[in-house]
This record gives structure tokens, sequence and C-alpha cells, in this order.
């Protein structure tokens, strides 16, 4: 229900009052934020809940909370709730760029999981990509990257399955790629190439990181070789733009 300073306008200035309301609950809620009152993860309570608390409209409640999302305070996951949005994750792109690693150095609980794997016939890209001749089949793997439970980043990986059948079944088993490689007689790997692109997501994108369709991502392409020199694999992955800082080294 609206309160009483909303709807006494309604007949003048309404679009300025309104105006003053929603600049006063998002005041608020960025000093609980800058203070520590509310801190990084934290759930915040719903918008029904946080309307009644400033005796507000949920319309106005709404307009604060955008504004909050789109100074990067907070995180609205859609099934979830809203949360104040944690500091992005340092993510470092070397030439030995590994995920554990990355998130091991920033002390994150995180993990990998397979979504989906197939054999197929290569793409023109893939082909380039990965040096391979025309109709090569490569391995399939869509797979996602969570931190703390949420999703960070989605990829999709090809390698040459000639060479690398049944990756997709040891990368279940263990998501380690540097433990799979090992079973292919491969004890080091490097990253012969990166390619990062910033743009906004998919409907599935959005919908697989739960982020609003307005957020950036940050897809990153890139080809990873064996101590020969020989392309091992190719892939796009694709992170959350807001939840994770690149660091070239």
């Amino acid at each position: 229900m609206a309160s009483m300073a909303e709807t006494g306008d309604i007949h003048g200035g309404e679009g300025q009052e309104r105006g003053r309301l929603w600049r006063s609950v998002a005041s608020s809620l960025r000093e609980d934020i800058r203070s520590g009152k509310l801190v990084a993860g934290m759930q915040l309570m719903t918008e029904l809940d946080m309307a009644r608390h400033f005796d507000v409209s949920r319309f106005t409640v709404r307009r604060a909370l955008a504004e909050l999302e789109k100074e990067g305070l907070i995180r609205i996951e859609h099934g979830r709730g809203l949360f104040v949005a944690e500091d992005a994750i340092p993510y470092a792109l070397g030439e030995r760029t590994r995920w554990t690693e990355n998130m091991s150095r920033a002390s994150l609980e995180s993990q990998r999981r397979i979504l989906a794997s197939s054999i197929e016939e290569a793409d023109a890209a893939t082909l380039r990509n990965l040096e391979l001749p025309r109709g090569a089949e490569v391995v399939v793997i869509d797979s996602m990257g969570e931190v703390s439970g949420r999703p960070l980043s989605m990829a999709r990986s090809y390698f040459p399955a000639e060479r690398f059948r049944g990756i997709d079944e040891l990368l279940r088993q263990n998501p380690s790629r540097t433990v799979a490689y090992r079973s292919f007689g491969i004890n080091d790997y490097k990253r012969k190439s990166t390619r990062i692109i910033a743009r906004l997501p998919s409907v599935r994108e959005a919908k697989t990181l739960k982020l609003p369709k307005t957020r950036p991502v940050i897809e990153i392409h890139k080809v990873d070789v064996d101590a020969e020199g020989r392309p091992i694999s190719f892939g796009i992955s694709c992170f959350s733009g807001d939840r994770v800082q690149l660091v070239i080294e």
C-alpha cells in the first residue's frame, strides 16, 4: 500500500515527490552498505518487507533497488532474492591460466561442473584454432563455474577427438584439466592466445548466470597448447562482468 506522502500528492508534483521517496530509500540502503551495516553477500529483505519498512510503495522500492544495482552495490537474482554485491574476483590471465589456482589465490570455494558433452564435426573457427583438417571431429564440453554456490561463468570447450576421446568422462570425475591431460601423456600446457570481448548476455546466459539482461558479460576466447606447441583445446568462456576483474599477467 502506498504511503500518505505518495497518495496525497497525486494531484500535484507527483513525479517530484516519488523521485524524492525512491532517492531517500536508495540513500538509506547505500549508507548501510557503505558503513558495513549490510555486509557483502548478505541477503536483503524482500521488496514487500522493504516497502513496509520504509512506508512506501513497492514501485518506489523497485526504483531505488534498480539504482543501487546500476551502481553495483546490490545484485538481484531472480528466484533467489536481493543481495549486497561482493567485490569483483581477481582472475589472472597469463601463460598458465588455471581456474583452480585463481580461485585458491582468492581463498574462494569454487567448483566447475559439466553440463553437457558431445562429439561433433568441427566448424570453421574451431578447425582454424585447433589447426585441424576439414571434417575433423572434436569433443565439445559445456561447463559452468560456480563460486560459493553462485554461477560465475559458463564455457564451451573443444578438444581434438582423435587425441582426447573420453576427456569429458575424465572431467566429470575430476574437473582439473591438468589431471585429465596427464591421462593423455600431457604433463604441461600453456595459453597460446586470449581474446577478450565485452557484450550484453544472451537470454540463456542471463538466465544461467542469474544476470539482468542489461548487465555486460566478458567473453574470453582462448587456445591452449602442449609443450610442443600443438593446440589441445579451444574455448569460449562467458563471465559475469561485475563479478570478475581480469588481471593480465
